[in-house]
């Protein structure tokens, strides 16, 4: 699989607090022009899958019953869990959910994917790719 680096210092690469340790966690942000949604993390690890044929259904509304037709179709992930909606990217440190999803409806139309260093990116248009934040 195909390593993708980020450098610290870009303005896209931050850290993501988790809301159970406190533990900051180094994580890419694309930025809202990459139009990244919908997209789902994996409810057993932090990857994340974006696919463009999701997006041509929530572009002009996003329901609960195309999030529930969406879901129906989500993959199970490498690592054994599965992508869907409401889970999150998971602590590096006490391995927790980070809640950075309080209505997964309204989350269908968020533009920005959040990738934590470690983690893959999955496509429906592009080969998997792995985070990795550099110095």
């Amino acid at each position: 699989m195909k390593i993708v680096e980020y450098s610290r210092q870009l303005q896209w690469v931050g850290h993501l607090r988790c809301n159970h340790c406190q533990g900051l966690n180094e994580a890419w942000r694309s930025s809202g022009m990459s139009e990244c949604f919908p997209h789902f993390f994996c409810s057993g690890c932090s990857n994340v899958i974006h696919r463009d044929a999701d997006k041509e259904l929530v572009w002009e509304a996003a329901t609960p019953e195309l999030l529930a037709q969406i879901a129906a179709t989500l993959p199970y992930c490498p690592c054994g869990g599965r992508f869907t909606p409401g889970a999150g990217p998971k602590c590096g440190h006490c391995h927790q959910q980070i809640d950075l999803i309080n209505d997964p409806v309204e989350y269908l139309r968020n533009p920005h994917m959040v990738v934590m260093d470690g983690a893959c990116a999955f496509s429906d248009q592009r080969p998997p790719y792995q985070v990795r934040i550099v110095d």
